[in-house]
């Protein structure tokens, strides 16, 4: 047992590593510790009460004591990720992200040697521990800075038809990678983000603007009308029109 600033309990309970190459789906249970899954390989579809969460290679998710978590469907093909438990009486001391995706390579080393240290040396398992939970976030302050940046940057071109690609060569990262940080976030995948901010703009300037629907359609870069009239109809629900007039009529009734 650790003792932080006289007021943090941490404890290290056990931990092991699973491994199998068959469909498998995790149980429901309800626990008195913290939980760690670190995923290595395959998928983990779990949920913790109603929320549900898809795991992949290099994934962390922290669960909590008390509240019940169980697999929503089965994983298919090989599944191995570490579970490690363990007791702490003030979790914000460490900051935790609910879902992170900490150095793959350093985390990986460091539950091995866990591993290895929990029957060996539980002292040192504890220490180990609680430095990796200390330290290991610290790059995620990077990556939400780097997620804000992005939803800045989408915001204030978001008149302009952007695609993923474009903010990669833009940011210098990976697509895939940059729409994982934005969806952890802001619970979307970087296109929806996208396609939301250019939603979000248009509906501005048909509220705010006497520009004819063609002239709203050249400036958000479209192609032509006809691509406009789909792209909004299909994240909206109702054409670039019957939005503008329906705002028009609530205004007039509220007179």
């Amino acid at each position: 047992m650790i003792s932080f600033e006289g007021k943090t309990v941490f404890e290290f309970s056990n931990m092991g590593l699973f491994d199998i190459r068959t469909g498998w789906i995790h149980p429901t249970v309800t626990i008195d510790t913290y939980e760690i899954i670190f995923v290595t390989d395959g998928q983990v579809h779990i949920r913790e009460k109603e929320n549900k969460y898809d795991l992949k290679a290099g994934d962390m998710i922290i669960l909590y004591p008390g509240v019940e978590h169980g697999g929503t469907r089965y994983s298919e093909g090989h599944t191995s990720f570490f579970w490690l438990h363990f007791y702490c009486n003030d979790i914000n001391f460490f900051t935790l992200p609910k879902i992170s995706a900490p150095d793959r390579t350093e985390t990986e080393k460091t539950f091995k040697e866990l591993l290895h240290l929990q029957s060996e040396n539980r002292n040192i398992a504890e220490l180990t521990l609680s430095k990796f939970l200390l330290t290991a976030f610290r790059n995620n302050e990077r990556r939400n800075k780097l997620a804000f940046e992005i939803a800045a940057y989408m915001r204030l071109n978001s008149r302009k038809k952007l695609s993923v690609k474009d903010l990669s060569d833009i940011f210098g990262y990976n697509g895939d990678y940059l729409s994982r940080i934005y969806k952890r976030e802001f619970g979307k995948d970087l296109k929806s983000g996208i396609n939301e901010q250019r939603i979000n703009h248009i509906k501005s300037m048909l509220l705010n603007t006497d520009l004819r629907i063609y002239e709203i359609s050249a400036t958000c870069g479209f192609e032509d009308e006809n691509t406009f009239f789909k792209f909004f109809k299909y994240h909206t629900g109702i054409t670039p029109t019957e939005y503008r007039n329906s705002f028009f009529r609530t205004h007039m009734n509220d007179r």
